[in-house]
Formats: structure tokens, sequence, C-alpha cells
């Protein structure tokens, strides 16, 4: 290639020499033994070129059966690793992208180009398009920590700052979820992997907290045996784990009794729900106030007189 460019630049200087007016050259000049000469000085640059772009095709085509191979034997051990199925994805397509950027680089070095400027080029761009795609990368690196880390899984029933559902997806960029009442939530994973997220789904068994308030004048401990024995009576509360009834605090207008008891994490919303309306039936049939907030205004006799 060097001495292809170098025959080229003899030529050009000569054509372009002062002394030589190109106009005036005559057919005759232009003897078959000048042409010969010129002919065998482009030779070697010819034969180093054929060279150079035949052991470019080999390295290319033997580079792809390699990368074919390497990728394999990666695809295989992801495999037995246990990642999820994302992330091996993922790492797969990475580095395909790496190993053929590497071939190229060699097979452009091959030819005989400056791959230096080359790489400034794709450095700079790189950097630019890092910048511009930050916010999506970010959602990428947390999307790869949750598929690593695994906070939580596809099936689960997690709490976010942006609402709660039942996880459907994960992906790399975003995670979606579908609420109780239908509706597809996408979050961006960058905010999912640097925020608090309850998963309900995580433990098999989850404890049933709820509270009532009732009347100062109504029977307390009559109150706290209903509570307990609805809990007993639901059939999604565990038998042989421990319920109990306590007064969790004096209220202004109300005395609040508390009620636990545990069942599975599947049954965990029907019990609630179950629960809290049997304790409000049995309250009204043993005449066991709820009260509604109030507050009680004495007027001073005195204070009207006085004035």
């Amino acid at each position: 290639m060097n001495r292809l460019i170098s025959g080229a630049g003899l030529l050009k200087s000569f054509v372009d020499t002062p002394d030589v007016d190109i106009t005036t050259i005559e057919p005759s000049d232009l003897t078959p033994s000048a042409l010969e000469n010129f002919l065998k000085s482009l030779a070697p640059s010819l034969q180093d070129l054929a060279f150079n772009l035949v052991a470019a095709l080999i390295l290319f085509a033997v580079g792809r059966r390699l990368i074919a191979f390497l990728l394999k034997l990666l695809n295989k051990f992801l495999g037995h690793t246990g990642l999820d199925v994302g992330v091996s994805k993922f790492l797969m397509s990475a580095a395909r992208v790496l190993l053929y950027v590497l071939l190229i680089f060699m097979v452009v070095a091959q030819l005989g180009v400056n791959t230096a400027s080359i790489v400034t080029i794709l450095g700079t761009a790189g950097l630019a398009i890092s910048m511009s795609l930050q916010g999506s990368l970010s959602n990428v690196a947390g999307g790869i920590l949750i598929l690593l880390m695994k906070p939580f899984k596809v099936g689960d029933y997690v709490s976010t700052k942006y609402g709660d559902g039942t996880v459907q997806v994960i992906g790399l960029v975003y995670t979606t979820l579908t609420t109780l009442d239908n509706r597809t939530l996408t979050i961006p994973n960058g905010d999912l992997s640097n925020s608090a997220v309850f998963d309900a789904s995580a433990m098999a068994e989850r404890r049933l907290d709820i509270q009532v308030g009732i009347s100062y004048g109504s029977d307390l401990l009559k109150a706290k045996q209903v509570m307990e024995q609805v809990y007993r009576d639901c059939p999604y509360i565990l038998a042989d784990k421990e319920v109990n009834v306590h007064v969790a605090s004096l209220g202004d207008s109300a005395v609040i009794l508390e009620a636990f008891g545990w069942v599975s994490g599947s049954h965990y919303l029907s019990a609630k729900w179950s629960i809290t309306e049997k304790i409000k039936l049995r309250f009204d049939e043993e005449g066991i106030a709820i009260p509604f907030p109030q507050m009680d205004v004495h007027l001073d006799a005195g204070a009207e007189s006085r004035s």
C-alpha cells in the first residue's frame, strides 16, 4: 500500500513539475519502455495490496468462526450459573458486540489503515452518546442489578413509591407491574434500584394486623373476645399460629383495639377484607359501638351570669 502511494506521488510530482508542460508532451514520448518501467514500479505495491486484502478476508472468516465458538462456550457457561434469562441475553449481546468490534479493528489494521485515529473518533463519539443517554444507561445498570440481586421476581406483589402491583416483566430498562384494578404501571429500573421496595410475596406467611376503635362505654373484654373469635373463625388464619388481641392506645374518643394473626401471603387481602367486615357485623350484634371523632363542650353557667 505504501509503495502504491509512493508511486502515485512520483507520477504526480512529474506531472506537476514546472519545467514540464503536460500539454506539450507528444505521444512519441510515451514509449513502451517508459510505461513498462512505471508498471514495474507499481508491481510490488499491487502485490502487497493483494496480499493484505487476502489476509484480511481470511482473518475475517476465521475470526467469525472463532467468535461463534466463544459465544457458544459463554452461553453454555451462563446456562450453568443460574443467572436470569434477561441478564444472560444482555451479557451475550455485549460479548458479541465487543468481539466483532475487536475483529473489525484487526481486519482494518491488516489492510494497513492507521487505527489510532479511528479509536479516537469512536472514543469521542462514545463519550457524547453516553452523556446524552445518561438516564437510559442508569436504567440499564439498575435493571442489571435487579436481575442479578433479585430483590423481587416476576409474580411478586410489591409496593413502591409509584404504586403497588404484581410484577409482570423485569426488563433491562423498565419493570412493569399490574395493579389491583388491572392497570399497567411501568417504572424505570434506575428509580427502583435506588429506592425502597416492599415485597409482600417474599415471605410465605404474613401477620395480619387490624385496629378497631370502640367507645369508652362499651364492654372492653367482650369486644376483645369478639375480635379474637372472628380471627379464629376465619379460614385463612393459620390455626397453629398465635392470635392476639390487645389495647393499642386510648384515643380522644375511642379505645383502640388491635388484633393480629398469621395468614399465607397469597390470602392476605382476602383475610383482611373478610375479618374487617365480620368484626363490624359482630360488634353490631353485641351492641359494641364504634364511635366517630367527637368533642364534648361544657358551658360554664357562672360565666354567663358574670357577664
